[in-house]
C-alpha cells in the first residue's frame, strides 16, 4: 500500500466511551467532553483520510464502535491496544482492518500500541506508539526515531504521517 504522508493520519488512546478519563461517571459533560473530541478529529480528518489508530479506541460494545466509527471521518485501521479487548472480527464494523502492529516498509516505521513491546527492531526503524497517558502530566519526550501519538498529547487531534516523522527526525537523542 503507498501512503500520503499529508492524508494518511496517526493517533491514539481516546478510550471512547470510558467515563473515568472524564471525571469518573456518565453525564451530560462527559458526553459533551466526548463530542468535543469528535470534532477535532473531524476538524483535521477528511472522509477520505485514512487513520492509523494504534490502540484503545473504544471501552465499550460493538455498538458503540459502529456509533463512533459513523461519527469520526475518515478510513480507519486499528492497531490493537491492551484495552481493544473484543475479537477481531467485531472491530470489522468500525475498522478496514485489524492487526496487532504494522510496518510500513518504505518508510522504514513500526507502528504499536506499547512501545516496550517491540522486539526486532531493524537498522535505523522509527516507532510511532501509544499508551503512554494516563498519571502522566506531561508527554513522553519524542526521541530520534520514536514518537508517542496519544490524543491526549496531541490536542485531541490526529496528526499527519508526516508530522510525525518529522518530529522523530527533528528530536535530540
Amino acid at each position: 500500500m503507498k501512503y500520503d504522508l499529508n492524508h494518511t493520519f496517526v493517533t491514539s488512546d481516546y478510550h471512547f466511551r470510558d467515563w473515568t478519563l472524564f471525571g469518573g461517571v456518565l453525564d451530560e459533560s462527559t458526553k459533551e467532553e466526548e463530542m468535543q473530541h469528535v470534532e477535532l478529529w473531524n476538524s483535521v480528518v477528511d472522509k477520505d483520510d485514512l487513520v492509523l489508530y494504534i490502540g484503545d479506541f473504544c471501552d465499550g460494545g460493538v455498538g458503540d464502535l459502529e456509533e463512533l466509527s459513523k461519527k469520526l471521518n475518515g478510513r480507519k485501521i486499528l492497531i490493537k491496544g491492551n484495552h481493544d479487548e473484543l475479537g477481531d472480527e467485531w472491530y470489522h464494523c468500525a475498522f478496514e482492518d485489524v492487526v496487532n502492529e504494522m510496518r510500513i516498509d518504505e518508510l522504514n516505521l513500526r507502528l504499536i500500541h506499547a512501545k516496550e513491546e517491540v522486539k526486532d527492531l531493524r537498522p535505523g526503524e522509527r516507532v510511532i506508539y501509544g499508551h503512554e497517558h494516563r498519571l502522566m502530566s506531561e508527554p513522553p519526550t519524542t526521541a530520534r526515531g520514536s514518537i508517542c501519538v496519544c490524543a491526549k498529547w496531541h490536542g485531541w487531534k490526529p496528526i499527519t504521517l508526516a508530522e510525525a516523522i518529522r518530529q522523530m527526525d527533528a528530536a535530540q537523542g
